[in-house]
């Protein structure tokens, strides 16, 4: 009976420490789990071959760095089964130049592609982020990201833009809100919160 007892036991220890680890994988993790098992499949030397080729291409504009523009630009990639580049197509865009070294990295991965027999491996979003270092934001959800050395001066963080979106809304000035909610969702488009503050700022303008 005791030997019955303590296997029943460790069959609920064993499925409780599953049924954890199933949960400590967030929503950006998986996302990122799933891009990455396409670039190792799709990119000749897989998704670090991808990388390297964003690190050496790509620079951060030095209006953008200038102008504190950080954020994360969602890059909607399709390639066919060749292997020829078919469409970029930018989300989020944060302008400053950041937009055109995103699209002339993925023209640079033009030969870089292996081929596929099937049509559900020639799409992926691949979110990129651009940021400076020493300001303050969040990094969980880029799948690759250009860090820029600090420009000599304090960009604001995350949390100055949210202290005041949230001082506008509770104003009731949703007008005033929204400059700063546009601002958080340009840099994390991801963040489900910041799109519920925006659409209580937009039920406050009248």
């Amino acid at each position: 009976m005791k030997r019955n007892i303590i296997i029943i036991l460790s069959i609920l220890l064993i499925m409780s420490g599953v049924s954890r680890g199933q949960e400590a994988m967030s929503i950006s993790e998986s996302r990122k789990k799933n891009i990455r098992s396409v670039l190792d499949y799709r990119f000749k030397g897989g998704y670090y071959s991808f990388e390297r080729l964003f690190n050496k291409t790509v620079e951060y504009p030095e209006i953008a760095k200038q102008n504190c523009i950080l954020g994360i630009v969602v890059a909607g990639f399709e390639i066919d089964c060749e292997g020829e580049a078919v469409q970029v197509t930018l989300k989020n865009m944060l302008r400053y130049g950041i937009d055109e070294e995103i699209s002339n990295f993925f023209i640079a991965t033009k030969g870089h592609w292996n081929k596929c027999d099937d049509d559900k491996y020639t799409k992926f979003d691949v979110p990129i982020q651009f940021t400076i270092e020493g300001t303050e934001t969040n990094t969980e959800d880029a799948m690759l990201i250009k860090e820029a050395k600090t420009t000599g001066f304090n960009c604001n963080g995350d949390k100055y833009y949210l202290d005041r979106a949230n001082k506008y809304l509770d104003k009731g000035k949703g007008k005033k809100a929204v400059q700063y909610i546009n601002v958080l969702i340009q840099r994390n488009p991801y963040n489900s919160q910041y799109i519920e503050m925006r659409k209580k700022a937009f039920s406050l303008i009248k």
